[in-house]
């Protein structure tokens, strides 16, 4: 009984977080989604958690995170992929997730933002192709202005991973977390090519959050 219920967990799941599923698609949506993992028959590494005509959630599944006595539970940060099948690419970003061991083999895993205000839980970000391939580096940015702190802006940077030198400025209304996935994604047409006028070609996102927050690479 047990088994043939938990066979049916995919669809279910699919089935609870298309009942928000509009045309636009934002990572807040991801809040206080919760999906059930069976540690001992899913052998992917990439889990589907949501899709429909327009967008696609994966959830990037790191297997270290199985170690927790039964009965106890952990929060750490999690890997959400939100891929866009307009442009066929995704937005891989990083937010808290709480991890319960509830019985055997089973985790109960859900998500939050863990966004206050208009600063975003870890701002960098990347921009995967459709073999989600780390294609660009993109980080969010939260600053008040000086002269006056009630005024901030907010703005995000999109950077070619192979060359730094590529990049844009997009400002933004608020929390990067509330823009429509394909407004975002839109601006990669926008970011130039070979552009070797600008001095500065630092990385947007730190070589520690790379090492820290990101997997070395994605295997679908």
């Amino acid at each position: 009984m047990e088994i043939k219920l938990l066979n049916k967990i995919p669809i279910l799941l699919t089935l609870m977080m298309s009942i928000n599923a509009i045309s636009q698609m934002k990572m807040a949506d991801i809040e206080g989604k919760e999906i059930i993992v069976n540690s001992k028959t899913e052998k992917q590494n990439l889990i589907k958690i949501f899709d429909d005509s327009n967008y696609t959630i994966f959830y990037v599944l790191d297997r270290r995170d199985f170690h927790l006595i039964k009965g106890n539970g952990t929060s750490s940060p999690g890997n959400i992929i939100f891929f866009s099948k307009k442009y066929n690419k995704g937005i891989l970003a990083v937010f808290r997730q709480m991890i319960y061991h509830s019985k055997r083999n089973i985790y109960n895993i859900s998500f939050t933002t863990l966004s206050a205000e208009n600063y975003m839980f870890i701002p960098s970000m990347i921009i995967l192709d459709k073999d989600f391939n780390y294609e660009y580096l993109m980080r969010y940015t939260y600053i008040h202005l000086p002269y006056d702190q009630t005024i901030y802006r907010s703005s995000i940077s999109i950077q070619d991973k192979k060359d730094r030198c590529n990049l844009i400025h997009i400002d933004l209304k608020g929390n990067a977390i509330y823009e429509n996935i394909d407004d975002i994604l839109s601006n990669i047409s926008k970011v130039p090519k070979n552009n070797n006028s600008q001095k500065d070609c630092s990385p947007v996102i730190y070589d520690m959050d790379l090492r820290d927050f990101f997997p070395k690479q994605i295997i679908p």
